[in-house]
């Protein structure tokens, strides 16, 4: 199928004209022609549906030589847009999946116009069967080039989803761009919204890879700063399958803050307090080796936090370490109860936003939460559980 937009090239005051139309990108001939039509209707054969104005297609009418085509002329109104489109659409949807070459080059006053029509064409439809052509002017009225708008139509998707990417970690991938490997996006992606630490790693490594060839390759230059803003926002990440659990949630929690995924955010920042805590436990070996190597990670953490909070919890002792040593608590009370006042804030912001209270609104949540990141960050870069007093 072949569609193309009619214009009023061809003849001026009663005399024919032509013009020279490179169409290397078409691998047709390049030669002379009447106009774009001409060249479809002179070097395809197929069904065509030329779209125009009534003017337009009573002069292409009188011009163009239709003898043994299959030809369908379809009156539309070239200013409105919505019409053209839809009977665009209209036309495709009858080619199914048959090959469609949709010319634009005429009926449109000016190119950015032509990059809307085509871009709108290509997102809502993102079929591969179709092909989108356009005859750039080389010299006024005397030479044009044929090129072929569905990589431009590409690029143009690609940077959309990398600023989508930028702004919210999450990369659908919906477009193929030779050159690229648009999947490390996505498994990226995929692989840090569902926390799965192991692919993250190998998934990061593929992408540092992916944006450093990208960055190297000349057709991509105008999304060079695109590339580059997505290695400094992820610039974290290098070296991550080294850091401990509790740096790794702490990394996590601050870009997720970034982002405004406030839920998820906290939701890092609380296990990176208790890891952190109980990590520092067992370091200090008041978690001996055997519970350390054998008990649930989550019961470690909850006994941890208990015994650390326990002017909150009463006198709670967990099981594990000297059930004897009364003043275990009483040595550590200024650095636990430094913790203990940044964790019940914390767990009391997360249980509002987990169990969606709905008497209660968190007008404050992005303050609120960036404080309890800067200040148990801060406790853990101090690394305030240093020397705990057995």
């Amino acid at each position: 199928m072949i569609i193309s937009i009619l214009g009023m090239a061809g003849e001026f005051q009663g005399k024919a004209t032509t013009a020279y139309y490179g169409c290397e990108a078409l691998e047709k001939e390049s030669k002379d022609y009447r106009n774009s039509t001409d060249v479809l209707l002179q070097n395809y054969d197929d069904d065509f549906y030329l779209l125009g104005t009534k003017e337009a297609i009573e002069l292409q009418k009188g011009i163009l030589d239709t003898e043994n085509k299959k030809v369908e002329f379809l009156s539309v109104d070239i200013d409105n847009l919505d019409e053209v489109f839809e009977k665009v659409f209209e036309l495709i949807s009858k080619a199914d999946t048959q090959k469609v070459l949709l010319d634009i080059t005429h009926g449109f006053r000016d190119q950015s116009i032509s990059a809307i029509f085509s871009a709108t064409l290509h997102h809502f439809l993102n079929q591969s069967n179709i092909e989108v052509i356009f005859a750039k002017q080389v010299v006024m009225h005397k030479k044009y080039e044929y090129m072929l708008l569905n990589d431009y139509i590409n690029l143009t998707q690609l940077s959309l989803l990398l600023t989508g990417f930028i702004r919210t970690l999450n990369f659908v991938n919906s477009v193929e761009v030779d050159g690229l490997n648009t999947l490390a996006f996505e498994n990226f992606s995929n692989a840090l919204l569902s926390n799965d630490f192991k692919k993250l790693k190998s998934s990061y490594l593929n992408l540092s890879a992916t944006l450093k060839q990208a960055k190297e390759n000349k057709k991509f230059a105008h999304l060079k700063e695109l590339f580059s803003q997505i290695e400094y926002e992820l610039n974290d990440f290098n070296g991550f399958e080294k850091k401990e659990i509790y740096e790794k949630y702490m990394i996590l929690a601050k870009l997720m803050s970034k982002k405004n995924y406030y839920l998820l955010s906290i939701t890092y920042l609380f296990e990176a307090i208790r890891l952190y805590s109980t990590y520092l436990f067992y370091r200090n070996r008041v978690i001996g080796q055997y519970a350390w190597d054998n008990f649930d990670m989550y019961g470690l953490n909850r006994d941890v936090m208990s015994c650390i909070c326990q002017k909150e919890f009463e006198d709670y002792r967990p099981t594990y370490y000297d059930r004897n040593n009364s003043n275990f608590y009483g040595k550590n009370s200024e650095i636990f109860e430094k913790i203990a006042s940044e964790y019940k804030k914390l767990r009391e912001l997360r249980n509002n936003l987990t169990h969606i209270n709905h008497k209660e609104s968190q007008p404050n949540i992005k303050k609120d939460l960036e404080g309890l990141l800067n200040n148990i960050d801060r406790l853990i870069s101090d690394n305030i559980l240093k020397n705990i007093k057995r």
